[in-house]
């Protein structure tokens, strides 16, 4: 068969418009994404038993399903998710809705960056009611819409159990990203003198023992001598994070099928991670056979979901530098979390790294979702909003945020040519990028919210376009 007869084919369906750029052939099998009669399909001809769909006379109209998304990569393996490891500059893009890849991708069109296109939380599966397969099956589908053939990467964001590091890897996750923060005693951060040295001298004599013989009393790279006080506070504070690291990548050696990407979060801890602390955590890794692909210290200044970095950019860059010492001795990349909209530290972080570096961001993808909206949609945009604020305090137990949303000027008395400027203003943006959850939970909300953007998906796949590429006109 070929291309005029598939399109032939198609039209006998009903009106239809075939995504140009999905247009592809493996084998005996003839593919590409459709909309008939304004519903977005996946069109199969020749072998596509291993898709379930409607026979629409020579042609099949697939739902896209996790079973056929999976039949999908099996056909054309450019839409499976595999490792980045080799990459210099990968980019955690992320997608709470399910609907964002092609116009992610358009953003990196000719540019040097691995996408890591599916990644999710299990907090955020959890507040949008989706699974691991549905993420990645959405990912898969909006590579083959874009005919994107350069490799992406699926994201188990901020895991924290073996359980959750079983069902992200049998689920098809090249990166695992592990999440201690229930290991690291923050509460041992602030001790001093007496009650510093009682709470040490608790600790397992061998591991007291094993801290001392290896960090006390010794030159180490990069950081000098520790004085005692400093060492009772990286194994009080890190030790058990560091145990619970080494386990659980044993745990995934020992389970998963195929090559994964391991990356180590120290972000969540309170405090910010001192050199000595990365370094004992780097040196502990690499003496249990560990090369972490990626690891995310807590950078000084504060990185807040939706807004530009605050704090002193002087300090930012001082202890970055050093980071950057320890990851390259090492042999792993920095991660930068919560990176979206942190436009004032990204030159600085490409140099520093020398390009070699893992961002994440998300949240802005479904923020632009809210800009389409605004503009589109504005009563639905005013209820999500008085919504948003209403629930205000059940989303802000996920998320550290500072702006006041009560300070926020009463919509009711804003024009509808103004709702867009809503979507940059610091409060009303933070107020909804954390309301994500309590919002796609009614249906009131969902349904037209989704029917609003299909109808509106160029102009979203625009805004993914404008906006991810302001942030790689400063990283790259």
């Amino acid at each position: 068969m070929d291309w005029k007869t598939f399109d032939d084919l198609l039209s006998k369906a009903g009106a239809c418009t075939v995504y140009e750029d999905s247009r592809a052939v493996s084998g005996g099998t003839m593919a590409a994404m459709v909309r008939v009669n304004g519903v977005k399909k996946l069109a199969v001809a020749g072998d596509a038993a291993k898709f379930e769909g409607e026979d629409a006379g020579g042609v099949k109209l697939c739902d896209r399903t996790v079973a056929n998304a999976a039949a999908l990569m099996e056909t054309f393996p450019y839409t499976k998710p595999q490792s980045h490891q080799g990459h210099a500059f990968t980019l955690g893009l992320g997608d709470r809705l399910g609907v964002a890849a092609p116009g992610q991708l358009r953003a990196l069109a000719g540019k040097d960056v691995f996408p890591i296109l599916a990644q999710q939380s299990i907090r955020e599966l959890t507040l949008t009611g989706r699974t691991f397969p549905d993420v990645i099956a959405a990912a898969a589908f909006g590579v083959f819409e874009a005919g994107y053939k350069g490799g992406y990467g699926a994201d188990g964001d901020h895991l924290k159990t073996k359980e959750e590091i079983k069902y992200a890897l049998d689920s098809g996750c090249t990166m695992i990203t592990l999440d201690c923060s229930a290991h690291i005693k923050d509460d041992a951060a602030g001790l001093t003198g007496a009650e510093l040295k009682a709470a040490y001298d608790a600790l397992p004599q061998d591991l007291r023992a094993h801290y001392e013989s290896r960090y006390g009393d010794k030159d180490l790279p990069l950081v000098g001598r520790l004085d005692a006080g400093e060492l009772m506070h990286v194994a009080l504070v890190f030790s058990g994070a560091v145990t619970h690291a080494i386990d659980c990548y044993h745990y995934m050696e020992s389970i998963a099928t195929t090559p994964f990407d391991f990356e180590l979060s120290i972000d969540e801890a309170r405090a910010v991670t001192s050199p000595a602390e990365h370094l004992i955590i780097a040196m502990e890794l690499k003496a249990a056979g560990i090369t972490p692909v990626s690891v995310a210290p807590h950078f000084s200044g504060e990185f807040e979901k939706g807004i530009e970095y605050q704090g002193k950019l002087s300090d930012f860059v001082r202890d970055l530098k050093i980071h950057q010492e320890i990851a390259e001795k090492y042999g792993y990349k920095l991660s930068l979390h919560s990176g979206s909209d942190k436009f004032s530290v990204f030159s600085s972080f490409s140099k520093i790294t020398g390009g070699k570096m893992h961002v994440k961001t998300a949240g802005t993808n479904w923020l632009e979702a809210v800009r389409v909206m605004s503009k589109k949609d504005p009563a639905l945009y005013r209820r999500a909003q008085k919504f948003a604020l209403e629930k205000y305090p059940e989303s802000s137990k996920y998320y550290h945020v500072s702006t006041d949303p009560y300070s926020i000027q009463d919509i009711d008395l804003l024009s509808d040519a103004y709702l867009p400027e809503l979507v940059d203003l610091p409060a009303s943006r933070q107020l909804m990028h954390i309301s994500y959850g309590v919002l796609l939970a009614e249906d009131w909300f969902k349904g037209p919210f989704y029917d609003m953007l299909d109808k509106n998906e160029e102009s979203y796949y625009e805004g993914l376009d404008h906006h991810i590429s302001r942030h790689l006109r400063y990283l790259l």
